[in-house]
């Protein structure tokens, strides 16, 4: 795990500026500037962070409150907290070592005691897991140790119990099967791996106490008696004493799971086990698991008093008590794990194979801890409740092996049906011994006949009514068995139910048959009517004309053709989905609609709105009754609509940029999928101006201005854009531009915001890393003398009224000599360790300037009184006097300082550095290595130096800036004039006019391809005055005319996308006659590349004179041109983007239909177009369309949104009392805006319902 990132919590900028500064080298840098924010950077990025630094007094949350959370989600185990806090008082430092502090400092620091404190708390946390590891190593040696051990003991008992065999092995792997579904199933046991693999490794030790059973008891062929079984359960006590004897043990926890197993595995659930009689969930759950697999291990292996029984056997006498009672939950799992257990059984049984450790047990599916599973637990409970409140009698029988399982018996009088080996003979004694005579026979010649149409036809459910024996009175009730199939969406799934509920009164025996002789002949309809068996296959009973002239099928070619059955009839893709929405939602018993295809005997596909019923007969069997609608039309124009709105949502998706949409309304942001792929998370789309204070991932100090942002355009400012950062999936802060246009209402009232984040980092990162280079000395890498003057005057501008600061010039003493001696390369290495020395010696947010060659400048902006000022100075003194000591054995280095101080000594910029300069004379004159406080009526009127002007003395190396200030203000100006551009190509033109002004070309113009670089155009040009302008000859230009053989124009640049020509008479003939024709003497082209594609290029020609630029223009020339490139690639992007909205919404709001989206687990509308604002216009982004359309509170019972994951498609009729229309509303399921979404379109119908 690569934990480099360090969270740096504070709400004071200033104070994260500086721990920024002092980490930034060493570590990726996240801030926060309350706890809010904080949490959610933590639990975002927890596995790289390496170390919290964290302020106790926050907004929102503070740092206490931070360290709880962390305590409570186990953060603070694995990430350090180094608490930074002004709050020295006892109570603060007590309670944050309390709640699991690390270190604590307090402010104000010393940066550098800091960086250390904080390495070395990283670096006792790293230990930690490394021994943490070892330790868990060690553990692992120790169980495997005890294991062996464990194993002897155990064995010692294998070989006095001669039928034992394999026993204890098979025991081990039985009961962790079992425990790790319960573990599943039940999590209030709170049962873990780690608890589990105890339990299973104790669990060989159940039957330990057996050694102290004498031998003609243990091995006794045939029935103990009375007495030898109770000496027999003796075991269970002598086994306890045996273990308690090894209580020198160190694994404590193994010996308490072993003792509790060996003295309680022969309890049950309802108090009649032994020793202690203990019932329900008072028996330890280790206990219970291990008897289970104890009395199934019982049951399958042969014994000296039994041969084995088969393992479908074990399981029914187990289920139905006939082993004691065990818990209902644990039996539940016991069934689902059968399938394990026969396994094992088989794989281990006696002499099959080789004695082994314990082998891991086959992993089971990993389930997370949550809802799900308490929806699972909820469930089984409210399937008791049903059964204790329907007092009906339950059996679940798996027919493909007989067992079967008594669920709940609600009287006495089907105790029979606990007798037999499998479900057949518990059902043959029942019969004979409790169903009266007279209905015996319909009991035993049915019960085949229906078994074989369940497994067979593939039916849901099956009814018999017959009288059973009252055994209190002797008298015959009535009852009604139902047999249900368990697993509908399998038909031929084994697993049943058979429910006995008890009738109050005889069954009426019906006139007729319930089933419909037939269906009324209606000819030429336009629906077809159809009732079918509700079977596997659907069989057809009977169906009207409308049916076969919608089909094309006769009666005949039904029967020939299809066999009768409907499911051929349907498209063989939609199969599996009607049949599982048949089952899902027939037996609820209401009418319901599907959407599916049918072949018809032409070949033609048939979209059908099927409307049917579920009906049972007096025989028990089920019907369906369906009416069928043609829907192909309406299907077709829904499909070809979701296919124009996928096109448009693809063209979005394909440019780099974020798209979004802001509905000021409901404080709703919704964004195209870039937002995923660019960041690698999904964003927080829900009160976004509320939460985006207190958590988000943007930078803290840009989110004020992005706040303002957001408040301008709710305010009605049509148009503002912005330049944040966003932090990405791995911790990094992205540059973005943030453009957002303003959307108004009818009333001009502002009710949206649409807009464009676009990734501008490459950009920025190029910008500040020239930037820097005009700012900064080359040698030293501080800040220049331009640089640091406007520093320092826009500091002293926004100086507090009080506020104290002060200016120092340091000049090192007679430096000609170390010059002289050592020559100016070592001269340079002397300055640039003065200037790391100085750097470590002064603040981050103190101002260190090279002014020149042997003279630095420092601005101290803050201070609390002259004590700290003298203390610093005289540090600087000391400081200069060990720099490359070692190597200056001859010199002895010094410098001298004049010190001024502001508000005392001046308060602008030129006055102060004037004291400055009068003070570093007056320390020379006082004998050099030395510093000296300016003193007015001391120094006034002495030797007066102008800031601009060189030091006066000390011998000067001057910095060489790699570009002229000529050059750094044409890339200030280009991001201003692109920063403020509203009209886009106008901002192009004007930084081609800047660039050939401070430049002096004579043309700046931009080439851009056309059909993949065959051709191009020229789409921008600037011309200085008297050159003749190219534009219109240089439209849809074949590149190849210029070019010979295979080569291509773009073959001119060079790997840095650059062609440069000083003179083009040394180009070929064709280049050369094509530019001579423009008058070129010289040019400078920079390629344009779209996805490493050439597109086009930048170009700047000398139309006068033969020219060569110096580096640092050719650096900047370039940098203009990736500017302007990365700016017009975008610009056309957003250009495509902006068009193919609005075609998409002209489409939309051209249709004479009602058409809106919506999310379909939630509702909320995400787009409503202009038909449907028109007839609902109180209707707002993001609220629920039942609120919006039929003003509810809740969602309609009836729906076409409902499972339309499912179906995809569905069509239905609804009407809507509000607003009094009649519509046929289409619903398709699409991706809108890269999220699961629902397309609704409906079609006023109302004339024809009138």
């Amino acid at each position: 795990m690569n934990r480099n990132t360090l969270l740096v919590v504070d709400d004071v900028e200033v104070n994260r500026a500086i721990l920024r500064a002092l980490f930034e080298n060493n570590y990726n840098i996240l801030e926060a500037e309350n706890g809010e924010q904080a949490l959610l950077l933590l639990n975002q990025y927890k596995d790289s962070i390496a170390a919290l630094l964290l302020d106790i007094i926050m907004p929102v949350k503070n740092g206490y409150e931070v360290m709880s959370d962390m305590n409570r989600t186990r953060l603070l185990k694995n990430i350090p907290v180094i608490i930074i806090t002004s709050e020295d008082t006892i109570e603060s430092e007590v309670r944050a070592f309390d709640l699991g502090a690390s270190d604590i400092v307090m402010k104000p620091f010393e940066p550098h005691v800091v960086k250390r404190r904080v390495q070395n708390a990283i670096e006792l946390n790293l230990h930690r897991e490394h021994l943490e590891e070892l330790v868990e190593l060690q553990s692992v040696k120790l169980r495997e140790s005890r294991d062996v051990l464990m194993d002897a003991l155990s064995s010692v008992v294998e070989h006095r119990s001669v039928e034992s065999g394999q026993h204890i092995l098979r025991i081990r792997m039985f009961t962790k099967i079992l425990l790790e579904n319960i573990m599943h199933s039940y999590p209030e046991y709170d049962l873990s791996e780690r608890t589990i693999n105890i339990i299973a490794s104790a669990s060989a030790l159940h039957d330990i106490g057996k050694i102290s059973i004498p031998d003609a008891i243990l091995n006794k062929p045939g029935p103990l008696t009375a007495e030898e079984f109770s000496i027999m359960k003796t075991h269970s006590e002598k086994g306890c004493e045996i273990l308690s004897g090894l209580d020198r043990m160190d694994d404590k926890e193994y010996l308490r799971y072993a003792y509790r197993i060996c003295r309680y595995h022969h309890e049950r659930w309802d108090g009649k086990g032994y020793p202690d009689g203990l019932k329900g969930d008072s028996i330890p759950i280790c206990a219970q698991a291990v008897g289970i697999a104890d009395a199934y291990d019982a049951l399958t292996t042969d014994r000296v008093y039994k041969k084995a029984f088969s393992p479908a056997k074990a399981y029914t006498m187990i289920l139905n008590g006939e082993c004691g009672v065990f818990s209902p939950k644990l039996l539940e799992c016991f069934k689902s794990s059968r399938e394990e257990f026969v396994r094992l059984t088989h794989s281990y049984a006696d002499g099959h194979s080789p004695k082994a450790d314990l082998r891991k047990a086959p992993a089971l599916p990993q389930f997370r801890q949550t809802e799900e599973q308490d929806t699972q637990q909820y469930g089984q409970m409210k399937y008791a409740a049903m059964l204790r409140c329907a007092d009906s009698t339950v059996m679940e029988v798996d027919l493909s092996t007989g067992i079967y399982h008594l669920v709940y018996i609600a009287s006495e009088d089907f105790e029979p049906l606990r007798s037999g080996g499998n479900y057949k003979e518990a059902l043959k004694n029942f019969t004979e011994k409790s169903v009266h005579t007279g209905d015996q026979g319909i009991v035993a010649g049915s019960s085949d006949n229906y078994i074989h149409d369940f497994v067979e036809n593939g039916l849901l459910k099956h009814t018999l009514k017959y009288r059973v024996l009252h055994r209190a009175t002797g008298d015959y009730l009535w009852y009604e068995a139902v047999t249900l199939r368990i697993n509908i969406q399998a038909p031929h799934s084994h697993r049943i139910l058979i429910v006995w509920k008890r009738l109050e009164s005889p069954p009426i025996q019906a006139a007729q048959s319930e089933r419909s002789s037939g269906i009324t002949e209606i000819q030429n309809l336009m629906v077809g009517i159809l009732q079918c068996v509700n079977d596997r296959w659907f069989t057809i009973l009977d169906a009207n004309q409308g049916f076969f002239n919608l089909s094309g099928y006769s009666r005949t070619d039904l029967n020939d053709e299809l066999q009768g059955h409907y499911l051929n009839i349907i498209h063989p893709d939609d199969r599996a989905e009607v049949i599982a929405r048949f089952h899902e939602k027939l037996l609820l018993g209401i009418p319901i609609e599907l959407e599916y295809r049918i072949l018809a005997r032409d070949g033609r596909i048939i979209w059908i709105l099927d409307k049917c019923q579920l009906s049972v007969s007096g025989d028990g069997k089920e019907y369906i009754n369906c009416v069928l609608t043609d829907m192909t039309q309406v299907k077709q124009a829904q499909e070809d609509l979701r296919l124009t709105m996928e096109r448009h949502q693809i063209i979005l998706d394909q440019t780099n940029d974020i798209i979004f949409e802001w509905d000021i309304g409901s404080d709703m942001i919704s964004y195209s999928s870039n937002w995923e792929k660019k960041f690698g998370y999904k964003p927080d789309s829900e009160g976004s101006l509320s939460r985006i204070p207190n958590a988000s991932h943007l930078f803290p100090e840009d989110v004020p201005s992005f706040l303002a942002l957001m408040e301008s355009i709710r305010n009605g400012v049509p148009y503002r854009e912005l330049e944040i950062r966003i932090a990405n999936s791995a911790g990094h802060y992205v540059w973005c531009r943030v453009r957002a246009t303003t959307q108004f209402d009818r009333n001009r009232n502002p009710i949206k915001a649409v807009g464009v984040i676009l990734d501008i980092d490459a950009e920025k990162r190029k910008t500040q890393e020239l930037t820097a280079k005009a700012e900064r000395d080359a040698l030293t890498g501080l800040y220049n003398k331009s640089t640091g003057r406007h520093k320092i005057q826009k500091l002293l501008e926004e100086r507090g009224g009080s506020e104290q600061a002060s200016m120092m010039i340091i000049d090192l003493d007679n430096f000609k000599q170390i010059n002289d001696s050592y020559g100016h390369m070592f001269g340079d290495a002397v300055l640039t360790e003065i200037s790391s020395q100085l750097q470590r010696l002064f603040r981050t947010g103190d101002v260190i300037v090279r002014i020149g060659g042997d003279e630095f400048l420092v601005y101290m902006c803050s201070f609390a009184d002259d004590q700290v000022l003298h203390a610093r100075a005289q540090r600087v003194v000391d400081a200069f006097h060990n720099v490359l000591k070692d190597e200056l054995q001859d010199y002895h280095l010094s410098c001298s300082i004049g010190i001024s101080c502001c508000p005392d000594d001046g308060s602008d910029y030129q006055t102060l550095f004037q004291a400055c300069d009068q003070a570093l004379y007056h320390a020379k004159q006082q004998g050099k290595d030395q510093y000296a406080l300016y003193d007015r009526t001391v120094m006034s009127g002495g030797f007066i130096r102008n800031s601009d002007q060189l030091p006066a003395a000390g011998t000067r190396i001057e910095s060489d800036d790699s570009l002229n200030l000529v050059t750094y203000s044409i890339i200030q100006q280009a991001f201003q004039v692109l920063y403020e551009a509203r009209n886009q190509e106008a901002a192009i033109n004007s930084i081609l006019e800047m660039v050939e002004q401070k430049c002096n070309v004579s043309r700046v113009y931009i080439i851009e391809d056309t059909n993949y670089g065959t051709f191009c155009n020229n789409t921008f040009e600037w011309c200085n005055k008297g050159i003749k302008s190219e534009i219109a000859n240089l439209q849809n230009v074949d590149y190849s005319k210029f070019m010979d053989g295979n080569c291509r124009y773009c073959d001119l640049f060079n790997e840095n996308g650059v062609f440069f020509c000083p003179d083009v008479a040394t180009l070929p003939p064709k280049l050369y006659n094509m530019f001579h024709k423009q008058g070129i003497h010289s040019l400078l082209q920079c390629a344009i590349r779209n996805d490493g594609r050439f597109t086009g290029y930048v170009g700047f020609d000398d139309c006068k004179d033969k020219r060569i630029w110096t580096q640092a223009q050719i650096d900047a020339l370039i940098f203009i041109s990736e500017l302007l490139s990365t700016f017009l690639l975008k610009m056309r992007a957003q250009n495509r983007a902006v068009a193919m909205a609005e075609n998409l919404q002209m489409v939309l709001d051209n249709q004479n239909s009602w058409i809106y989206v919506i999310d379909p687990d939630t509702y909320a509308l995400k787009y409503i177009n202009a038909k449907t604002y028109a007839i609902a216009p109180s209707a707002r982004l993001g609220m629920p369309c039942y609120k919006a359309f039929f003003d509810r509170n809740t969602p309609c019972r009836i729906c076409p949104v409902r499972d339309i994951r499912i179906n995809i498609n569905q069509t239905m009729e609804v009407y809507n009392p509000v607003l009094k229309v009649w519509s046929m509303a289409d619903a398709s399921y699409i991706r809108w805006e890269s999220q699961d979404a629902c397309l609704l379109s409906c079609h006023d119908i109302t004339p024809y319902k009138e």
